[in-house]
């Protein structure tokens, strides 16, 4: 065993310096581009502007909801800067802007919805009419609201004086039942299964993640391809120990070294993006791109061949990910999505048939070796 690690030492310690840089690039890669693509997501938002002319809690609800949607990026300004922003919307800065009047409190209140807010927009507004929906239900929300308080107490008034409750009470009431019930998020159910539909506008640091780390495997393993064409794997014939034995050997210790640095990938991930996932999920997702660089490399017969089958193979994985959705409603399968191993991971589950699938893809590998060599 150790004559068998001494081998592989001498064979791999030209390569330590590119073999180190490729375990620590997917780390360093999945938190350049996750924060670089969260950091720029904004710009990505449709630029509107809410002037208050009178401060008030109604005011901040309304610009706080509005800005709090996943495709509008809202700027404030008070009475006196109103001028401004009407002119930054003629230069196109502003995609649309609203104006609260100063009674914004006491109309919501009273249920006045006519000619409520003042709008303003170009022939460049694209996407004024959906920014003018939401904000018409924001509206429509807060006056069902007060609607609704002002319905029970009068209900109260009229039949049960003697246990009076608050307006204050009522609302905060009516809030935790609309939490409890889900009035407004729904669920989505496709042949029998729950579909989530949570939308999140930030990028998942382990699909970014798991991606790299495939193809950044598959060249790592190149000095399997290398060591395969060579001539020296001839000298293993007159040796105890098979080619078949070193290598397997080899991918035990690739593989181990390769799970240490994603224990250190998992916890700096979970640290800096806060973004969680099952590391067993991660444990096995190790194995079956191990497993399957391991088989790639010792069937191709170039390095390059294998680099662009690595480059191929990921983008393959990326854009059936993608259109999974659309090929889910149209075939009716579901099943498809569990044998996908990058969505296999991101939903933390257990990827347990293709690690079955490539044992059996190994055990081949090795009985076809001990043949030929027979």
């Amino acid at each position: 065993m150790m004559d068998m690690i001494y081998a592989r030492w001498l064979l791999l310690k030209r390569q330590l310096p590119k073999i180190l840089l490729w375990l620590i690039f997917p780390l360093v890669a999945t938190i350049i581009v996750t924060a670089a693509y969260n950091s720029t997501s904004d710009d990505f938002r449709v630029p509107a502007a809410v002037v208050v002319n009178e401060q008030s809690a109604e005011a901040e609800t309304f610009t706080e909801e509005l800005a709090s949607s996943k495709f509008m990026n809202v700027e404030v300004f008070d009475a006196e800067n109103s001028a401004a922003a009407i002119r930054q919307l003629e230069q196109y800065s502003f995609d649309s802007v609203f104006i609260l009047p100063e009674d914004f409190d006491e109309r919501i209140q009273a249920g006045q919805r006519r000619n409520l807010i003042e709008t303003y927009y170009t022939d460049r507004s694209i996407y004024y009419e959906p920014a003018k929906e939401l904000a018409a239900a924001i509206i429509q929300e807060r006056m069902g609201e007060y609607a609704a308080v002002n319905y029970v107490l009068e209900l109260q008034n009229n039949m049960l004086f003697e246990t009076a409750v608050s307006a204050e009470d009522i609302a905060s009431e009516r809030q935790r039942i609309e939490n409890e019930t889900n009035l407004v998020e729904q669920s989505f159910y496709f042949f029998g299964e729950t579909e989530n539909n949570e939308q999140t506008t930030n990028l998942n640091p382990w699909m970014v993640w798991a991606y790299i780390a495939l193809a950044v495997t598959i060249f790592t393993f190149d000095f399997v391809t290398r060591e395969t064409v060579s001539s020296a794997r001839i000298r293993f014939n007159f040796m105890k120990h098979s080619y078949k034995q070193f290598m397997i050997l080899t991918f035990i210790i690739m593989t181990a070294v390769m799970l240490i640095i994603d224990l250190i990938t998992y916890m700096l991930i979970n640290e800096m993006l806060a973004a969680d996932i099952d590391l067993l999920s991660l444990v096995l997702y190790r194995f079956i791109i191990n497993g399957a660089a391991f088989l790639l490399a010792s069937l191709m017969k170039s390095p390059m061949k294998l680099y662009q089958s690595a480059v191929a193979l990921t983008f393959l994985l990326l854009a059936l990910q993608l259109a999974m959705p659309i090929i889910v409603s149209v075939t009716g399968k579901p099943v498809i999505t569990k044998l996908h191993p990058v969505e296999m991971l991101i939903e933390n589950q257990l990827n347990i048939p293709w690690v079955i699938l490539l044992i059996i893809l190994t055990l081949i590998w090795v009985w076809r070796g001990n043949n030929a060599g027979s």
